[in-house]
């Protein structure tokens, strides 16, 4: 009996070491070998293991401000620490990012001792030491796994860092001497703002400053110190709420491009491109506090910069309109330059001397003369104060190509590519402009189809996709309709889109020919150069064989590789997104994904599963270019864009033609109330599924009709517009709005 007892203390002591994972420093977590990052590897020697470890926390909690729909109460925490062995300034790899939300089953939840803890708080963070988009973080796995323990201690300052130790001219990241900081409280001297992004609907801020060198780097939005006055804080704990205390908004001024800064503050994270693939934007500055921000002499001030008209014809000229100004002196020089020469150097630009428009102080106009039909216009407005400080719009247009104003002269009205085209491979030069163009639907809502719609230009054979959100006339679309679009430019996340308010159709069909690519193209990448085909129907092709699968799970959101080889890694191959996940726009009618879980995951994939393997081939696979997660991604939009497969795929032609539209027409259906408050009852005389879906696509609801009636209980939906398709035998025989409130 006593060595029953024995061996039953016995297991039951190993079984709680087995449960506590080993202790591990943040340095150790962090610290990857000269030799490793000088091969592009940045990998913790960690990685994928759970393990313990002990930190002071360098921001307080209530300051992380990142707004997520995918974390129960929208909001996603986050802890940033530091190595206790610290001294009183920075350290290379001695801080961490800590995600602090975890997995209940059904839902994420957000940690709330992360939100709760202050600067100088000592934690014990229990996670799985894991990366996002190249940054390490460490991911908590339950309730218990943050600890706050006894004491303080006087967190690090920031350490000045020098901007080329982080990024090069195009915001690349240098891993040899930038990752050493990733994570950490940094400081950056003498830079200046280049360009300024809103985001988010405007209440959100991201700059990119350049040294004086060119080393360019983003400062980011991580925190609630760049939350603009109609930013709601969604941080239970931060100071900014009404409940704390605070104003109930955000209180951030948007710097002009061509401010100076002394210094900026901030912690480091990571976004990774260059050599460890990826299209991010390197390592990144993310300042948590109004004081991280020392503005230092100031330039002439060049706003407000609009175009009348934006897109002219060859009869009309071009009126800039501008705000030129100087907070600490006068504006000496002030002109526009342009050429209609698309190769001229800017020394050849001819020049015109704006106006002040009168009544006004500060307020100028220049007119740029009428030029014909297809000519590609470029221009820049420089202003000189006292001091002999100079300021361009845009910032350095006398430094590169692509840092200029522009547009093309179009007697037939504006084209897709006048919204896509961005000499710098970034953001339209439309955002936030309402637009008209005409296009071909390229993918719809219907059965068999991507569930987003998106329109191309078939005139083009770059820069001339676009997606389209917004209107519920959307649902009503076919692929290979003509239809033109009105509605305001947006860049959600980098990735281009119209929100449209009007749709008409021209009654026109073509059926969209996609553009071939190779899916190996490292160079394209690099240099941004694959943006060209965002928002088009592209089709990767081996010019010499078969498409592969090159790596079968790529990451956590439902990506694979495909590429001419199976030894190809990403930097040479195609990213393929299908399997709906919460943040993605993929296809539910899409069999080939890298885990059976998105099967059920944001709306039910409509096609059996095939998983993933290396020994799949393909003679090509088509669908739209799509930009998330800053990489570009090849989104399947049905089972036939996988052109000739070695094996099996089902339901491979299922798409409606506009045909359908007429027996939809036939189909009696009485939904009531409507708009409803609670619920909603459909009856019908045909039909065996109701579906109700967002404006963007995604299944909200989905019911079953038995003996032609249904009641769907819509008390728990936002309130706003929806639609409701009743479905036979995997068509769609009625498509009704329902109106929620």
């Amino acid at each position: 009996m006593k060595r029953f007892f024995s061996l039953m203390a016995l297991a039951i002591s190993l079984t709680a070491f087995a449960q506590t994972p080993p202790f591990v420093s943040v340095n150790d977590i962090q610290f990857v070998s000269a030799s490793d990052l000088a091969n592009c590897n940045d990998t913790s020697q960690y990685h994928g293991d759970t393990v313990r470890t002990v930190g002071v926390v360098v921001v307080d909690g209530g300051l992380v401000e990142v707004p997520s729909g995918s974390v129960q109460g929208g909001f996603r925490p986050f802890m940033y620490i530091a190595d206790t062995a610290t001294g009183t300034t920075a350290e290379p790899f001695k801080a961490i990012e800590v995600l602090c939300s975890y997995s209940t089953g059904t839902n994420l939840v957000a940690h709330p001792t992360a939100t709760q803890v202050i600067a100088g708080d000592i934690v014990e963070v229990i996670g799985v030491v894991d990366m996002f988009a190249s940054n390490n973080q460490l991911e908590i796995i339950d309730l218990n796994s943050i600890t706050l323990l006894s004491g303080t201690q006087t967190p690090p300052q920031a350490a000045v860092v020098d901007l080329g130790d982080l990024n090069d001219n195009n915001r690349v990241n240098q891993l040899e001497t930038g990752e050493q900081w990733e994570g950490s409280f940094v400081e950056l001297q003498n830079v200046t703002v280049v360009s300024v992004d809103l985001f988010a609907g405007g209440n959100r801020v991201s700059f990119d400053v350049v040294d004086a060198n060119g080393n360019r780097i983003n400062v980011s939005d991580r925190f609630i110190a760049q939350k603009m006055n109609n930013h709601t804080p969604v941080n239970p704990e931060s100071p900014f709420a009404v409940a704390n205390g605070g104003p109930g908004a955000g209180q951030f001024t948007p710097p002009t491009v061509g401010a100076f800064y002394n210094s900026i503050r901030g912690i480091v994270l990571h976004s990774g491109n260059g050599c460890t693939g990826g299209n991010g934007r390197g390592y990144e500055i993310n300042p948590f506090d109004s004081t991280h921000y020392n503005l230092g002499a100031s330039p002439p001030f060049i706003e407000n910069v609009a175009r009348l008209p934006m897109v002219p014809t060859s009869s009309q000229t071009v009126e800039v309109n501008f705000t030129a100004y100087d907070l600490d002196g006068t504006i000496d020089e002030l002109e526009l330059y342009y050429s209609t020469d698309s190769t001229a150097p800017i020394s050849s630009f001819s020049n015109v001397t704006p106006q002040l428009i009168p009544g006004t102080a500060d307020e100028y106009s220049a007119v740029i003369p009428a030029q014909p039909n297809g000519t590609f216009v470029r221009y820049y407005i420089e202003a000189i104060d006292n001091d002999s400080n100079v300021t361009q719009s845009p910032f350095g247009a006398t430094d590169a190509y692509e840092n200029i104003h522009f547009y093309t002269v179009r007697d037939g009205g504006m084209v897709i590519p006048d919204i896509q085209t961005a000499l710098d491979f970034g953001a339209s030069p439309y955002v936030n402009q309402q637009v008209t163009v005409t296009g071909v639907v390229s993918a719809s809502t219907r059965v068999c189809d991507l569930g987003f719609v998106y329109i191309q230009d078939p005139n083009f054979s770059e820069w001339a996709g676009v997606a389209l959100v917004g209107s519920p006339d959307l649902a009503t679309l076919f692929r290979d309709e003509e239809i033109t679009v009105t509605g305001t430019v947006e860049e959600n996340f980098g990735f281009t889109q119209i929100n449209v308010s009007n749709i008409t159709k021209t009654g026109n069909r073509e059926t969209v020919q996609p553009v071939v690519i190779n899916p190996n193209m490292p160079a394209m990448y690099a240099s941004g150069e694959v943006e060209k085909y965002e928002g088009m129907l592209v089709r990767a092709e081996n010019p010499n064989g078969s498409i592969v699968i090159s790596d079968p799970r790529r990451g956590n959101f439902g990506d694979y590789l495909i590429s001419t080889d199976t030894a190809n890694g990403l930097n040479e191959s195609t990213i393929v997104l299908a399997g709906r996940d919460g943040n993605s726009r993929s296809s539910l009618y899409v069999s080939v994904v890298n885990d059976s879980a998105w099967a059920t995951n944001n709306g039910t994939m409509m096609v059996p599963v095939v998983l993933t393997d290396q020994s799949m081939t393909f003679d090509a696979i088509e669908g739209m270019w799509y930009f998330g997660f800053g990489e570009y991604r090849l989104l399947p939009r049905a089972n036939d864009d996988f052109i000739n497969p070695n094996f099996a795929l089902d339901s491979t032609d299922c798409r409606p033609t506009v045909s359908i539209k007429q027996f939809e027409d036939e189909v009696f259906a009485r939904i009531f109330p409507n708009p409803a408050h609670s619920q909603v009852t459909v009856q019908s005389e045909r039909g065996e599924n109701v579906v109700i879906y967002d404006l963007n696509g995604r299944v909200i609801v989905r019911a079953e009709l038995i003996n032609g009636e249904t009641v769907i209980n819509v008390e728990n939906l936002k309130s706003g517009m929806y639609i409701m398709r009743l479905v036979e035998q995997g068509r769609i025989i009625k498509t009704a709005k329902v109106l929620v409130h």
